[in-house]
């Protein structure tokens, strides 16, 4: 398992524990217990991680299969030393996470949670923020390596042209329930009126602003997508309603618009062409992006290196004396330095985790047409990035 997995089931927990936070503001980050590349790093966050997080959620595990009971705190020191140098260690990782994002001008802030919610809980709330968009940057990174030839995309845009070649449109919606007779009747007449008003040479971006039920009104109705003859939207997985596309492609110039309102499942549509795309010089680079693929498990994987690398580079000071975790016992019997993620007192990684956290296929119903989207009992060895 690769510590960027573990620090995504890290943050799945951060959903799970949230509202069970004290009412808090963040000014209390506690004391500061260390610092990673001279950046302080506090008792809260630290807190968030053993106490908030292993401890409370792994003691009763722990004792239910292995017998160790924490209340014990002798017979279970060497359990609590090793949620001790975890939870150490993915403190460090946040602010190696944050260290990073500033690399890449990546940034969060958002004072509403931050007022609410103690220190350690913001942080963490904070820190996968910055990961999700982390995650992208090294994924758009990564595309931009992969060389795709002249010849690939060429034969992949003349299997399918239709698939490529696409049309621009900006629409007004006028919305409402299409099984009831009296509201359909009501947002057909406005419709009408609508085109009445383009008629007389009325600026169509101006009545979407003022008439339109959908989103892209406050972009003059703009839809920012070309639109293929089968429905979809060119590059993605996005559909759009039969009636929309069809009424879009009967228009014959760009700059036409329906004359008749069109009806679809969200209501009455005023349909404008915005342009033409097509011809394999039009769509190449399209096709080429299209034939660039990066699994997750590979962007993860490079920026989990990206972070090891960093751990390992880090000047990591530990101002702090823990119960029974022993840093420098640590860095006597491994030979390295005890920050820098070796295995020597965590050896025994046998649980691995499928984690989508970082998966965003969330999709937006857009009513221009669309129709679309743990706990881990591996504690050990956060840093290090290796199965």
């Amino acid at each position: 398992m690769i510590f960027l997995k573990k620090t995504l089931v890290v943050m799945l927990f951060v959903v799970m524990c949230l509202f069970a936070a004290c009412d808090s503001d963040s000014s209390d980050k506690g004391a500061v217990i260390g610092s990673v590349n001279g950046v302080d790093v506090y008792q809260s966050e630290y807190d968030y991680f053993f106490s908030n997080i292993f401890l409370s959620n792994y003691s009763n595990v722990y004792y239910s299969y292995m017998g160790i009971d924490f209340n014990d705190e002798e017979s279970a020191s060497d359990t609590i030393a090793m949620f001790e140098s975890t939870a150490w260690q993915y403190t460090v990782n946040f602010s190696l996470i944050e260290q990073l994002a500033n690399e890449y001008g990546i940034t969060y802030e958002d004072n509403y949670m931050k007022d609410l919610l103690p220190w350690g809980y913001y942080r963490a709330i904070q820190i996968s923020d910055l990961q999700t968009q982390l995650i992208e940057k090294v994924r758009e990174e990564m595309l931009a390596e992969i060389e795709v030839s002249e010849e690939d995309i060429q034969a992949a845009y003349n299997e399918d042209p239709a698939l490529w070649d696409g049309r621009s449109t900006s629409h007004i919606l006028i919305q409402c329930d299409v099984n009831d007779e009296a509201a359909l009747a009501e947002a057909r007449a406005e419709a009408e009126d609508i085109i009445a008003q383009l008629n007389d040479g009325a600026d169509f971006a101006e009545l979407a602003q003022e008439y339109s039920d959908d989103g892209s009104a406050s972009n003059g109705g703009v839809i920012d997508a070309y639109i293929n003859v089968y429905g979809d939207e060119v590059g993605t997985e996005n559909s759009y309603y039969t009636e929309y596309v069809d009424a879009a492609y009967a228009l014959a110039n760009i700059g036409d618009y329906t004359l008749e309102p069109v009806l679809s499942s969200a209501g009455y549509h005023i349909i404008k062409l915005d342009d033409i795309r097509s011809g394999y010089d039009a769509v190449k680079d399209i096709v080429a992006d299209s034939l660039k693929t990066v699994s997750d498990d590979d962007v993860y994987t490079r920026l989990d290196e990206m972070l090891a690398e960093a751990y390992d580079a880090a000047d990591i000071q530990i101002n702090y004396d823990f119960k029974y975790y022993d840093p420098d016992a640590e860095e006597d019997a491994s030979g390295d330095d005890a920050t820098n993620g070796d295995d020597a007192t965590n050896s025994d990684d046998t649980t691995d985790t499928t984690d989508d956290a970082a998966n965003d296929t969330s999709g937006s119903d857009d009513a221009a047409g669309q129709n679309d989207n743990a706990n881990s009992d591996d504690l050990e060895n956060p840093a290090n990035t290796t199965e």
